[in-house]
């Protein structure tokens, strides 16, 4: 489907004009689409564009929970449109972003400046509080992958546990968790996630075997240990816990 069509029909006739007329001229800031509450801006480059038809187009995150989100954790945020999607969905929702990249996470500060629920955070998730590298520089900025290091520099990443985000955030829990972040999921699922899987009652993962082997046995390792039932949209597969209560 060319990209005119793809946007007339999800956002009809004359936005997708607007828009597409935008598209043509490289300009692409104070955007506008009908789910998200205030403007947005991209950078004129298909990785940004492709976010866009993922999130805002196609609506990947729009997932009948069958109640009210109030913590979210979305992890491997990007530009911030999946924030904002989500706190348009969810204004009375408290939203962590979380994305390492330092140019990405510019972008996403400005997107997400105008939603009050909104706090963003730049440094990557990981199995353990330490520093990571990005290792493939050249690849698109929706695909970087990080490999950790011990010691702090100029070219280093500050990670987290999903636990140090819960307790530097005061969650008690997680209702939804977002992951997208590009393989890391095999280390975050490895080890020390006891605490907080089991207090998190939906997650939402897109599994990266392709850039990284053993990433869907490490996270199905895990769930297995807990209550969760699953389903699948698009790339995601979105797990339930049973249990949680």
């Amino acid at each position: 489907m060319s990209r005119f069509k793809n946007l007339q029909k999800q956002l009809g006739f004359f936005t997708a004009v607007s828009f597409y007329r935008k598209l043509k001229s490289g300009n692409l800031s104070n955007l506008r689409t009908g789910n998200l509450v205030h403007q947005f801006n991209l950078r004129n480059n298909p990785f940004d564009y492709a976010t866009f038809e993922e999130v805002i187009l196609n609506e990947a995150y729009n997932i009948p929970f069958g109640f009210e989100p109030k913590f979210i954790i979305d992890g491997g945020g990007n530009i911030g449109l999946t924030a904002c999607f989500f706190a348009s969905k969810f204004p009375a929702a408290a939203i962590i972003t979380i994305e390492p990249d330092t140019d990405n996470y510019n972008l996403l500060q400005l997107n997400c400046k105008a939603y009050a629920n909104i706090q963003t955070l730049q440094c990557g998730i990981w199995k353990n509080d330490t520093h990571l590298k990005i290792e493939n520089t050249h690849a698109g900025n929706n695909a970087f992958t990080v490999i950790e290091t011990k010691e702090a520099g100029a070219d280093t990443i500050k990670a987290l546990t999903v636990l140090s985000v819960m307790e530097q955030f005061n969650m008690p829990h997680i209702d939804v968790l977002k992951l997208d972040i590009e393989g890391s999921e095999k280390e975050v699922f490895e080890e020390n996630f006891e605490k907080w899987l089991p207090l998190t009652k939906v997650l939402i993962i897109e599994l990266h075997d392709e850039m990284k082997k053993g990433c869907s046995r490490a996270v199905f390792n895990a769930i297995n240990k807990y209550d969760f039932s699953f389903d699948t949209k698009g790339e995601n597969i979105i797990f339930t816990n049973n249990a949680f209560k």
